[in-house]
């Protein structure tokens, strides 16, 4: 054989085989690398929405695979993510009312948008069953019950009053009464004649007969083209960790699409983690509520309708312009 035949041959296998060590080497390095530590805030440890994906995505390994540690800070929502995630304590805030962060934003909290939670809106009303109040119509006049001042269902049950309103009946009066179980107990003390709520949480107590639901988020028409809640980041961290973050959201939607396509394995892991009480099919039931379709990561929907509703409400003292919404939303970390 031609010697210099050979001599090429020889050097193009080393060639390859040097190759194959350094590709090796950046292979092991890559995974050796420590994963990037993340704080997501979280504004409640059994809601569907935000709690099941995070269990989701660990039971799964869906983290580890997108190199990252997530640890999740339970919260009471709204203002109280938003300041966590502002002052750096937390980098994701997630599930947060969408006019909160917005009205966070302009104060300039250095924060943005980076996902929907949800379009639509998720949560239902409830009376007690000895009441005659059967439907939305029956609660002219009637207290009304949301959590807090510019939260999702603050936004919705002025939807209520108006679109009871716009029937020509007197609208439900709005009172701030915080979370589910103080709600909860305001409607059996009558300080609200409805309260809200979402699955699973008082569905064992419509089961038993003693609440009845009059009002489901799909019938209030002006929330189903709206995402109330959203996803948020820390400026800073997301420009400095940009991997970490698409990597966070690449696993959410992995979790999401596996809490849709194996709910019986995905209500045990929740009935696990969040160490519910409720029996199996009670928790099943909460899957009635919801769709993949509206649990979509993008895009964020009637954004200029929330601000609307955020400057009659005084939330916003006027609209934000082009460049303001620009910096507000950016969903480039998304799959």
């Amino acid at each position: 054989m031609n010697k210099r035949l050979v001599v090429v041959r020889q050097n193009v296998v080393l060639g390859l085989g040097v190759l194959c060590v350094l590709f090796g080497a950046a292979s092991s390095a890559w995974s050796a690398a420590p994963r990037t530590k993340l704080i997501v805030v979280v504004p409640h440890r059994i809601l569907f929405t935000v709690a099941l994906p995070v269990y989701v995505a660990h039971e799964k390994g869906f983290y580890k695979e997108n190199n990252i540690d997530v640890d999740a800070v339970f919260t009471r929502g709204g203002g109280e993510n938003v300041q966590a995630v502002v002052s750096g304590d937390a980098q994701i805030g997630l599930g947060t009312g969408t006019l909160a962060v917005i009205s966070a934003f302009v104060k300039k909290a250095p924060i943005k948008i980076a996902a929907a939670e949800i379009t639509g809106m998720d949560a239902f009303w409830y009376v007690q069953s000895s009441t005659p109040i059967r439907k939305m119509e029956d609660l002219a006049g009637k207290k009304v019950a949301y959590s807090r001042p510019g939260a999702s269902s603050h936004m919705a049950v002025l939807a209520i009053a108006d679109q009871i309103k716009a029937k020509g009946l007197k609208p439900a009066e709005p009172v701030s009464l915080g979370g589910i179980p103080e709600v909860y107990t305001a409607v059996r003390t009558g300080q609200a004649d409805a309260g809200w709520s979402v699955a699973p949480f008082q569905l064992d107590l419509v089961e038993k007969g003693e609440l009845r639901v009059v009002i489901k988020g799909e019938e209030i028409s002006a929330m189903r083209e709206i995402t109330p809640r959203v996803h948020f980041l820390n400026n800073a961290f997301a420009a400095k960790n940009p991997d970490a973050v698409r990597g966070f959201f690449r696993a959410q939607q992995r979790a999401l699409d596996y809490m849709f396509e194996n709910k019986a394995d995905a209500a045990k892991i929740w009935i696990k983690r969040a160490e519910m009480k409720y029996p199996e099919a009670a928790v099943l039931k909460t899957w009635d509520y919801y769709s993949r379709a509206a649990m979509t990561l993008k895009p964020i929907r009637g954004l200029q309708a929330t601000i609307e509703d955020g400057i009659r409400n005084k939330f916003l003292a006027q609209p934000l312009t082009q460049a303001e919404i620009n910096n507000l939303i950016d969903l480039s970390f998304l799959p």
